[in-house]
Order: C-alpha cells, then structure tokens, then sequence
C-alpha cells in the first residue's frame, strides 16, 4: 500500500463532484503516482482551459488540490500498461479534491499516539517510485510536528490498522485534507 489510500467519505452521497480531471503538464520533475498528493499549479492549458497540478512540496504553508485516484491511458506508443505518469511527460490525473474524503496513510517517521488524533501533520512529500511493471507512492505523512497549526496539509481523523501488523500501532493514520485548494474563502495560487 503506497500513498493516501481512500478509506470513506465523511460527507453525503459518493464520488460524484469529488473526482476532477486536471491536466499535468510537460515540464512536471517527478514520477507521479496514484496516491500522491498534488496541488493546483495556477496555470491552465490552452486546448481545453483545464488547470494543472503537480506534486505537492513539503512547504508548511503551501495547500493540497486532492490525491491522485488514477491517469488516463497513454495512447501514444501504446503504454497502456503505466500505472504512473512519468517525469516531463505530459497527461491528465484523475483526482478526488472533497476535503470531506478520508485516507489511510503510513506514518514515515516515529509512530502516532492517541493524543495526536485530531492534529495536523505535515506531507512526506517523496517522490514515487517503479517496482516491476507498478508505479508506486511514497508519500505519507510525518507525526513529528503535529500541531494545532491550520496551514499543516492533513488532519489526523484516527489511527488506522498496519496492513503490515494488523494493529492500531500507529504505523498508519486516517487522515482528511486540512489545508485544502478547494476549501471556501482560500487564497488563489
């Protein structure tokens, strides 16, 4: 299990309103994966007027758009079979944006406690990586610097279960977008 994983919807009904399609352009550095946390980059593309996203940084002030649920196909050269979309390549991510929807997450660094449900964390903000024929995400989110902090990019909703131990260790958290693009009365990028 790689990146934010979508766990449950704290809001009504289903995904629908909650997927965007955003373009990634040409110029992006890093392998994207699907469980990566992105952010709208403030610029759109000319053909369709559709906005851009890329990886999120590990800045403490900078917001998150959504996580990546999944790419369309590369056609061209016929690579259907990535499951990431490659550095410089250009594409289009399938991202869930509501800041009501919940994901389970390794922990990178020390473990939770039960006293830090309910704080904010801070994004691993690592870049993907392939093994085998899978394009795999190593984001997370890093429990040192847990804080009340509105700017931090993830709430902690609860501990989640290790899918490596089957325990409530603290390995892993639930966690929704605190800092969100999508949120009301935000500023623009």
């Amino acid at each position: 299990m790689g990146g934010f994983t979508l766990d449950q919807s704290q809001g009504a009904g289903d995904l629908v309103g909650k997927l965007e399609t955003f373009n990634v352009l040409a110029t992006h550095a890093t392998l994207l994966a699907i469980g990566d946390a992105v952010i709208i980059t403030g610029t759109s593309v000319a053909a369709d007027g559709v906005g851009t996203v890329d990886a999120v940084t590990a800045g403490a002030t900078t917001a998150v758009t959504g996580i990546i649920a999944g790419f369309e196909p590369q056609f061209i050269g016929e690579n259907l079979s990535e499951t990431g979309l490659p550095a410089l390549t250009a594409g289009k991510a399938r991202v869930l944006i509501s800041p009501e929807l919940n994901y389970i997450v390794a922990v990178t660094d020390s473990d939770l406690t039960n006293v830090q449900v309910g704080l904010n964390l801070q994004v691993d903000a690592s870049a993907a990586t392939k093994s085998g024929g899978l394009t795999i995400s190593n984001m997370g989110v890093i429990s040192a610097g847990a804080a009340t902090t509105a700017a931090l990019k993830f709430r902690v909703v609860g501990i989640a279960k290790s899918p490596t131990t089957g325990l409530f260790d603290g390995s892993y958290a639930r966690v929704r977008i605190n800092n969100s693009t999508q949120g009301t009365n935000t500023a623009g990028v």
